[in-house]
């Protein structure tokens, strides 16, 4: 029973704080990739929210959080081209997927070795990932570009991303010059 208390740290090699991937596609395409650990953006507040104690909450229960979380995106997260608000494409998981990423968390962290760290930069695979998209009328409007995240997340590691083509010729090779 200690074992089903105990608070998950997410600390590793890797990257702990919630991330976020804004790519531009060739076709004027925005891609808005948010991940982050559920714990965590439930922890951000006074309260404590155990991963063991979440996990194991009725469905019923396990929506009202859901619901908040996605509550917390549509409100807070904001897109801007200049002074213009952006209308998302919204791409968020169900409450369902959310809770048995959350479920498999708690099972991989009862199971895995104490002494090997959670997350690294490659292996991520109990962060929720929310996606978004929405499409510029030209290319030059990417450098307008301004997004701001829920302060909830805390700190957000930020990758931007521009297309940049070729085509090659059978047998060559590609650098990125």
């Amino acid at each position: 029973m200690l074992m089903a208390t105990t608070v998950l740290s997410v600390e590793g090699h890797g990257l702990a704080s919630a991330s976020a991937k804004i790519e531009v596609r060739p076709n004027r395409l925005v891609e808005l990739r948010v991940q982050f650990d559920f714990i965590e953006l439930l922890n951000h507040g006074s309260k404590v929210y155990p991963l063991a104690v979440v996990a194991a909450l009725p469905d019923e229960k396990f929506a009202l959080l859901y619901k908040e979380v996605i509550k917390l995106f549509d409100n807070e997260l904001k897109v801007m081209l200049g002074t213009k608000a952006v209308v998302l494409n919204k791409r968020y998981p169900t409450a369902q997927q959310m809770f048995s990423l959350l479920k498999g968390q708690l099972v991989d962290s009862q199971f895995s070795n104490p002494a090997s760290k959670l997350y690294t930069y490659s292996d991520r695979r109990f962060f929720q990932v929310l996606a978004f998209d929405f499409k510029l009328l030209t290319a030059q409007e990417s450098s307008q570009l301004k997004v701001t995240f829920p302060k909830e997340l805390g700190d957000i590691y930020i990758t931007y991303s521009k297309p940049k083509s070729s085509s090659l010729h059978p047998g060559e090779s590609w650098q990125p010059n």
